[in-house]
């Protein structure tokens, strides 16, 4: 479990245990930090102990900020750039997940470039930003190195290319906290970017590389629960991050952020496994990388959509995933669902070489219930 740094277009990444402590590096004439958390992971995973310690020893004020949830919305965004402005901040460290991560992104630009939340999601350039430095709790995310952030507005669930991070950090202590279902739903979602990105129109042999070995790490370390498990599978989503940067994520994300949208109860990978196996089903028909990729997840030859669609659902099976698309949504939403998936993310599914269909739409949703 060697540490080791990189620099993926402007991001300096730190990964490793314990490389919180260059955080102190990247502090210079800072005089003043909003943390942004959400209530628990940060605290419960030590990782907001350890910048306080830091930030103390260098004598930079600071004030947390810890009302980011799950599925987050222009508001908490908005109210976030308010505090920021508000405190004088001349920095943001976002320490949790894709939620405060993306949070963060948002609110480190409307704090210099003005606006509110909406207007980046429609598509306002950024001008200026604040310097942002994540801490990142999840082997999930990707956000850490790549340029992407999603926020909900009303119910639909949007997602733009906005900012990197400065600086980020990969700790695989801070990951083993995760509940099992947090583990489970957070590598899905790692998974589904290295899947999506390898089976885009925009992939190519770099892509494929990263995808292919985060889908063999996922595989083969999922079931452990140990520190070097966990350091495999934080490697796994950065690189899967990388690949998501460079090759965007198309069909499943974007119906995922339509239900979630709908329904905010729904934890993003919760959402990607339980349309995963059907969704897989016809990019599979489409794409030969998807046999290459599943292949690599479940150390088997998969061949055939309908055997695509099964590896995946017995790969599901083997980790204890357990769960059903009618615990969050009913056939009532699925014109919602539509409206949503071929109206505001109807630029996701023009990312595959294939034309994707209404009626395949609500095969995967039929099936998924």
């Amino acid at each position: 479990m060697r540490s080791f740094e990189l620099e993926y277009s402007g991001t300096k990444l730190y990964f490793g245990l314990n490389v919180v402590k260059n955080l102190s590096k990247h502090l210079n004439g800072i005089e003043r930090v909003t943390v942004v958390t959400g209530k628990h992971s940060a605290r419960v995973s030590g990782a907001l102990k350890d910048v306080e310690e830091v930030l103390r020893d260098l004598d930079v004020e600071y004030k947390v900020f810890d009302k980011v949830k799950p599925n987050p919305t222009v508001d908490i965004a908005n109210e976030l750039s308010e505090f920021v402005w508000r405190e004088s901040s001349d920095c943001l460290i976002a320490i949790g997940g894709g939620s405060v991560i993306d949070t963060a992104k948002f609110s480190s630009c409307i704090a210099l470039s003005g606006g509110d939340a909406r207007d980046y999601l429609r598509g306002k350039s950024v001008k200026r930003l604040l310097p942002l430095i994540v801490v990142n709790l999840t082997h999930g995310t990707g956000s850490e190195i790549d340029r992407f952030a999603v926020l909900t507005d009303g119910r639909e669930k949007i997602g733009v290319s906005i900012r990197y991070p400065d600086v980020s950090f990969d700790d695989p202590k801070y990951t083993l906290s995760l509940s099992r279902d947090q583990s489970i739903y957070t590598t899905i979602d790692a998974f589904f970017h290295a899947y999506e990105a390898v089976t885009a129109k925009t992939t190519n042999p770099f892509v494929e590389t990263l995808s292919f070995e985060c889908a063999r790490l996922i595989g083969e370390n999922l079931k452990d629960e140990n520190l070097k498990g966990k350091f495999n599978l934080l490697y796994a989503s950065m690189i899967a991050g990388i690949s998501l940067d460079i090759s965007p994520a198309h069909i499943v994300h974007a119906i995922e952020h339509a239900l979630s949208g709908i329904n905010p109860k729904l934890a993003h990978g919760c959402g990607l496994a339980l349309i995963g196996a059907r969704s897989i089903y016809w990019i599979h028909k489409h794409s030969e990388n998807s046999s290459k990729i599943l292949s690599f997840l479940t150390g088997r030859k998969v061949e055939s959509a309908e055997d695509a669609e099964r590896s995946f659902t017995e790969f599901l099976d083997s980790i204890g995933f357990e769960g059903s698309l009618e615990d969050y949504i009913g056939r009532d939403d699925f014109r919602d669902v539509e409206d949503i998936v071929f109206g505001t993310l109807s630029y996701l599914l023009r990312r595959v070489k294939f034309e994707f269909k209404r009626e395949m739409l609500y095969d995967i949703l039929e099936r998924s219930l």
